[in-house]
């Protein structure tokens, strides 16, 4: 696993923002870096408002960048390898993109 800290992306352009059910951020908490190839494996991401306060509905899209190596279910918020090798993830909420995290895939 990745470091307990997670990673924290913030929007660039933050000013002007009036409600505090607004993304500002994305968290991606403790993210994987390698996998079972086969086996669903969580992977645990938070929108932020501007008081830092987690947006539970917040419409997040795990996307993978790789998919012939690792697959992305936003709706279970899960990725799957589906070859050994590494592949490349994002998530997306709004007009917030993290920057790609890597994952390792490896067989059983």
């Amino acid at each position: 696993m990745a470091g307990a800290a997670g990673l924290l992306y913030i929007a660039a352009a933050c000013t002007g923002l009036t409600g505090g059910d607004s993304p500002v951020a994305i968290e991606l908490v403790d993210p994987p870096d390698t996998i079972v190839v086969g086996v669903p494996t969580a992977v645990q991401v938070r929108a932020l408002n501007r008081d830092g306060d987690s947006l539970p509905g917040a419409p997040i899209a795990l996307v993978s960048l790789t998919p012939d190596t690792i697959a992305a279910d936003s709706a279970q918020r899960t990725v799957t390898g589906l070859l050994a090798g590494s592949g490349r993830i994002i998530a997306r909420v709004g007009g917030l993109v993290t920057e790609p995290f890597r994952i390792v895939a490896r067989n059983p």
